[in-house]
């Protein structure tokens, strides 16, 4: 059966391909891209030779006063440095013994104005990875255990309520 596409009055695509499923040659869809450069590549080898003078001529207007030059010139030339990130200590953080305390450390200093909400975000977000980092290398030493033929360690557990490594069933109750 063959099917009409649109309105360009064409028949189904597998008509205009080949057994390899390439399109036959002379064949693009919707007539695709003509040949040669594009419009920009066109446009930007014409403005090439003068780029030396429309830079002076902005740099010109933009002694005199132009609003429009000056923007240009200071976001081509001079663009605000982007901000370094931002350097924050939380207290308690550090000497937490399991990833909810962590958390918890994150969440009371955002809570009490010590660091942006930003900042936590993103030290929770790397606690999550860091947690995934774990879980992952885990399974990495539990499969090269098994691929070496001996017995694989016991898998490591994360409690999703306080992050803790799990040692055993008994710690799950």
């Amino acid at each position: 059966m063959t099917r009409k596409l649109g309105n360009s009055g064409g028949t189904d695509m597998s008509d205009n391909r080949l057994p390899d499923g390439k399109f036959r040659s002379g064949h693009a869809v919707k007539g695709g891209r003509t040949p040669g450069p594009s419009r920009a590549e066109r446009l930007a080898e014409a403005i090439e030779p003068h780029i030396p003078d429309i830079i002076a001529k902005a740099i010109e207007l933009a002694k005199l006063g132009d609003p429009a030059s000056q923007k240009l010139i200071l976001e081509r030339y001079a663009p605000i440095a982007k901000q370094d990130a931002e350097r924050v200590i939380v207290e308690g953080f550090a000497s937490a013994p399991t990833l909810e305390l962590k958390a918890q450390a994150v969440m009371s200093a955002v809570a009490s104005g010590q660091v942006t909400a930003e900042a936590g975000e993103r030290l929770l977000r790397t606690l999550d990875a860091y947690a995934r980092v774990v879980v992952a290398d885990d399974h990495e030493k539990r499969l090269q255990a098994i691929e070496a033929g001996r017995n694989a360690p016991k898998p490591v557990t994360l409690d999703h309520d306080t992050g803790r490594v799990l040692d055993n069933l008994d710690d799950l109750a």
